[in-house]
């Protein structure tokens, strides 16, 4: 039978959780970019990092979005993901090699590091527009080595670690100063703000630790113990600070670890593979007993029977993978002709998933949908009857 293709009606819905809600870990492991809403939940892919390493992630939930930094073949850009489709753009190409970012959502700002040369601060509008350097460490030593910047917006200001101090200036990056002097000898890291205390967070892998300094200067002091931090977060409102140990020298991937804002209770969250130090959290729960039951994840693949069968024109197709893998999900004809790749390749983790499968322009008849990862290969026929 001859297929009569319909361009408009050439439709593959893929339908995965919908997480722009209640999105509230952002992290890498695997060298890729996750979101976790609740401890015990399945993590969603966002954006993979395996070639191009994602060094920065920031947040603004409330309108539903994820910014990134990433590497480039050439240079760095900045991303962005709508957290309901997951649809990813670059939003700014001429990033030289951007790390931590910060957002000012309200006047509609991002701000991010350039750990290029001297060092610069880059400003520009959510949409990546108007960029502008607002400090470039050029002939100073005010950004040397800088990997991250935090906002504290009521107060006009921007926080970072360059080698040797604390650093402050206005958000139009006027009135530069240092806060305090720190003692490091690696490269400094990660920065985070507790506004409502008055202190800076931020990571110390000379001493592994993580550290803070009041805002009107003085002494750091220790918060917690901390192997190689590379990342740190607070959620002030929860009192809570976490951070991203990574244990490259070791072999053993990393972990996320949380704790009061004075360093104690504290216990790991989660643990990761190949990691960065990209880390941005909100409203982080702990499950209760029922809800981690009812978030146990599959131990093997599993590809589960089409519903409806027969369909016409839509049917949904279920999965179950154990660990991170790349998942392909084709569906064939019966002489074997590809006529939908429904998941072409995507790394995913382990959980469960669901696609919809739109047939509107095939021709009646039996397909087969065949699930491929790592683990293996599984085959399932369905009916399309129009």
């Amino acid at each position: 039978m001859k297929i009569t293709k319909k361009p408009f009606l050439l439709l593959i819905m893929l339908f995965f959780v919908n997480v722009g809600a209640k999105a509230q870990m952002y992290f890498v492991s695997g060298d890729t970019l996750w979101v976790q809403n609740n401890e015990g939940e399945k993590p969603h892919f966002i954006a993979d990092g395996t070639v191009n390493p994602i060094y920065g992630v920031a947040a603004d939930t409330s309108a539903g979005y994820v910014y990134w930094t990433q590497k480039k073949t050439f240079g760095a850009g900045i991303f962005k993901a709508d957290l309901d489709s997951l649809s990813t753009e670059e939003i700014y190409s001429e990033a030289e090699s951007a790390r931590g970012i910060a957002l000012d959502t309200q006047a509609g700002f991002m701000y991010w590091a350039e750990n290029v040369n001297a060092g610069k601060i880059m400003k520009a509008k959510l949409d990546g527009s108007e960029a502008e350097v607002l400090i470039d460490g050029e002939g100073s030593d005010h950004t040397n080595g800088i990997l991250d910047v935090a906002l504290d917006t009521e107060n006009a200001h921007i926080y970072w670690v360059r080698t040797g101090a604390i650093m402050r200036s206005n958000l139009d990056g006027t009135e530069i100063e240092a806060v305090a002097e720190i003692t490091s000898y690696i490269q400094p890291g990660s920065i985070a703000l507790d506004k409502v205390n008055e202190f800076a967070y931020y990571t110390d892998t000379s001493n592994d630790e993580i550290r803070r300094v009041a805002f009107s200067g003085g002494e750091a002091e220790t918060v917690t113990d901390a192997e190689s931090p590379v990342a740190v977060h607070l959620i002030e409102e929860m009192g809570m600070v976490f951070w991203v140990e990574d244990y490259l020298y070791s072999g053993d991937g990393g972990a996320i670890y949380s704790a009061q804002l004075d360093g104690s209770e504290k216990m790991m969250v989660k643990d990761l593979s190949w990691t960065r130090g990209a880390l941005f959290v909100t409203n982080w729960n702990v499950a209760t007993s029922s809800e981690a039951k009812q978030a146990e994840l599959p131990d093997k693949v599993y590809l589960t029977n089409n519903y409806p069968n027969p369909f016409n024109p839509q049917t949904k197709i279920k999965y179950d993978i154990p660990e991170i893998t790349e998942v392909s999900l084709t569906v064939y004809n019966t002489v074997g002709q590809k006529v939908r790749s429904l998941v072409a390749g995507e790394v995913q983790a382990s959980g469960s998933y669901e696609v919809t499968f739109d047939a509107s322009d095939l021709p009646t008849g039996m397909y087969l949908y065949r699930l491929t990862t790592e683990f293996g290969t599984q085959v399932k026929k369905m009916t399309l009857i129009k």
